[in-house]
């Protein structure tokens, strides 16, 4: 028998109807909570994007090189269309390098194929032979440039490689690191706008005068921003044309 000086603990005694009642109603409320601010986090999600980077399929495509503004192989291999097929590094690198000596010239490319949308990348094999002149000249008609006018647009500056579906989500503050690291690297930088719909429109940025530009945005590489160019239709790429300086943080 427990002394008058011992504190004892009834663990067999029923809890009281009230308190049962409070803790029912308190751990219900829980419940619905969580599951409510799990729908709320879910919904503010970015998308993953539909982008799709096959790496286990490797094919060879003929084309000739350009490398203004970027490294691009201009070729109607793919799909039968006359495309301008940005020329990426597996990694984080680039390939600009590799391919000056043969700005203009026909060449077969060997590499893995990265979509979305009617954008579509070749990522070259590393550690191996991935380049090299063609047995044959590709007959592909002049570059065709036009001019589209001056926009003020909002989005964000990412890279290329990373959105068309090599990382998922390839955009926001969560990829910026990523993001500026592959163009310091030699990435092409694309200027993603989005209107209040939410829809997207696409763009090569670049200078004022249509020539690449890295170093001068990577620190707001990621973010929510805003400037003005002029854009302008190369083959089947748009150019958004700005003053690095002008681009505003939103």
């Amino acid at each position: 028998m427990p002394g008058k000086n011992n504190f004892f603990v009834g663990y067999n005694a029923k809890l009281p109807r009230p308190d049962r009642r409070a803790m029912v109603l308190a751990g219900s409320a829980g419940l619905v909570g969580a599951a409510l601010a799990g729908a709320k986090l879910a919904v503010h999600q970015r998308a993953l994007g539909d982008g799709n980077w096959d790496q286990q399929k490797t094919i060879t495509v003929e084309g000739v090189v350009e490398q203004s503004p970027y490294p691009v192989l201009r070729t109607a291999a793919l799909d039968g269309k006359m495309r301008s097929v940005s020329l990426v590094c597996a990694n984080k690198c680039g390939v600009d390098a590799q391919l000056a000596p043969l700005e203009g010239k026909s060449v077969w490319v060997r590499g893995s194929v990265i979509s979305r949308g009617r954008h579509k990348l070749l990522a070259v094999v590393e550690n191996a032979e991935w380049i090299g002149t063609a047995e044959t000249t590709q007959h592909l008609p002049p570059v065709t440039e036009e001019y589209l006018g001056r926009a003020a647009l909002s989005g964000e500056i990412l890279d290329a490689k990373c959105w068309s579906g090599a990382m998922r989500p390839g955009e926001g503050k969560v990829h910026k690191a990523c993001a500026t690291l592959c163009i310091r690297m030699g990435g092409t930088p694309w200027f993603v706008a989005k209107d209040k719909k939410a829809k997207r429109a696409v763009f090569v940025l670049t200078g004022p005068e249509g020539q690449p530009i890295r170093q001068e945005v990577l620190p707001l590489v990621g973010e929510p921003v805003r400037v003005a160019g002029r854009l302008f239709r190369r083959d089947d790429l748009v150019q958004f044309r700005i003053d690095p300086a002008a681009i505003q943080s939103v």
